[in-house]
């Protein structure tokens, strides 16, 4: 009977001081900005009937917009790569849209394997953003690398 005591004060005391705990909410309160997830990929480059193909992810950290937002990206000139030869983007190329009350949209890469005939092409994608919502500082850059 005395061990059934302690345990019931045991689990009054416990439940007793996680309650008294401050409940924090994570609200992100800084400024809007996106970012690329994931920073990096690798992706074979695949045959003519079967390209390789990779998804970056354009990811808005901040309150979602109850319009659709254009966002700019670009590719960088230290792509080994060359679009339209190497490799082909969905949509319009410089341009990612994310729909109304979403968080993120996708960027696709198509390898174009015929025109890969050796070695490895590296693709690099560089956010740019627009007039009210920058980069993010950190996860800015996406690299896919194009292997055989």
């Amino acid at each position: 009977m005395k061990t059934k005591i302690y345990l019931l004060l045991l689990t009054l005391i416990s439940i007793s001081s996680i309650s008294c705990m401050k409940n924090r909410d994570n609200i992100y309160t800084g400024p809007d900005v996106v970012e690329f997830v994931p920073l990096t990929a690798s992706v074979k480059k695949g045959t003519t009937a079967a390209p390789g193909t990779a998804v970056a992810t354009v990811q808005l950290v901040g309150h979602q917009k109850s319009v659709d937002t254009e966002i700019t990206y670009e590719v960088a000139a230290t792509s080994t790569g060359t679009l339209g030869t190497h490799f082909s983007l969905s949509g319009t190329t410089g341009k990612v849209i994310i729909p109304a009350n979403s968080s993120a949209a996708t960027i696709t890469v198509t390898a174009i394997p015929a025109n890969i005939a050796t070695g490895t092409r590296t693709v690099v994608l560089n956010l740019v953003g627009n007039s009210s919502i920058a980069p993010s500082a950190n996860y800015k850059t996406y690299t896919l690398t194009i292997t055989q």
